[in-house]
C-alpha cells in the first residue's frame, strides 16, 4: 500500500536536514517511537507504537538508511518490524524529500508499506492508514519545531485514543469529499 504525507516546518532546510540525520533526535520527536540501538552500518533498532482503528500495535524493528543525497535533500530508507504480540509484520520502503517554501521546509514522505499476518486486515482501509499516518506526521512536525527552537520540554506523544479519533475523523471527511 502506498501512502504519501506532507508537513511544513517553520525552519530552514539546512536545519531540518541536519535534524533528520540525527536519529536520536528524530526518535525523540516521533510519537510512539523509542530508539534502542544505533549500529555502525547506519541501521537503527527501535520500537514504535501505533493505533490502527481499534487495535493498539507495537512493533520492534530496524530502519536502514540505503541512500542519503545531501545535495537534493533526499533519503531512501527501508524499515521492517514485527508486532510484539505476534499479530504480524510490516515492511516499508520510505523516501523523504525536503524542499524550501518561503523560509519553511516541506517534508514529503512517500511510503510503500506491506503488512503481513492479522494486522493486514486492520489496515485494509487505506484511508484510515493514510489519515493516521498524517496525524502522526503532524505531531512529529510540532515536536521537531519545538526541539529546533531549543524547547527543554520533552516531545509529547499523541494519545492512542486521540490518534484513532483524528485518523477516523480525517478518513471520514475524505470519504465525503
Amino acid at each position: 500500500m502506498k501512502i504519501k504525507n506532507e508537513i511544513l516546518i517553520q525552519a530552514a532546510i539546512a536545519d531540518i536536514w541536519t535534524a533528520l540525520n540525527d536519529i536520536p533526535r528524530v526518535a525523540l520527536c516521533a510519537p510512539g517511537a523509542e530508539l534502542l540501538e544505533s549500529r555502525p552500518d547506519d541501521s537503527h533498532v527501535g520500537t514504535i507504537s501505533v493505533k490502527l482503528g481499534p487495535i493498539a500495535l507495537k512493533f520492534k524493528g530496524t530502519v536502514s538508511f540505503i541512500e542519503r543525497d545531501a545535495a537534493n535533500h533526499r533519503v531512501l530508507a527501508k524499515a521492517q518490524g514485527n508486532e510484539e504480540k505476534a499479530r504480524g509484520a510490516a515492511q516499508a520502503d520510505v523516501v523523504f524529500a525536503l524542499s524550501e517554501i518561503d523560509g519553511r521546509t516541506k517534508i514529503c514522505v512517500e511510503s510503500d508499506i506491506q503488512l503481513a499476518g492479522s494486522i493486514a486486515q486492520y489496515a485494509r482501509g487505506a484511508a484510515i492508514l493514510q489519515s493516521t499516518a498524517q496525524v502522526i506526521m503532524n505531531q512529529f512536525a510540532r515536536n521537531l519545531e519545538a526541539n529546533l527552537s531549543g524547547s527543554t520540554e520533552a516531545a509529547k506523544d499523541i494519545g492512542m485514543a486521540s490518534t484513532m479519533a483524528k485518523g477516523l475523523w480525517n478518513a471520514g471527511k475524505d470519504l465525503l469529499k
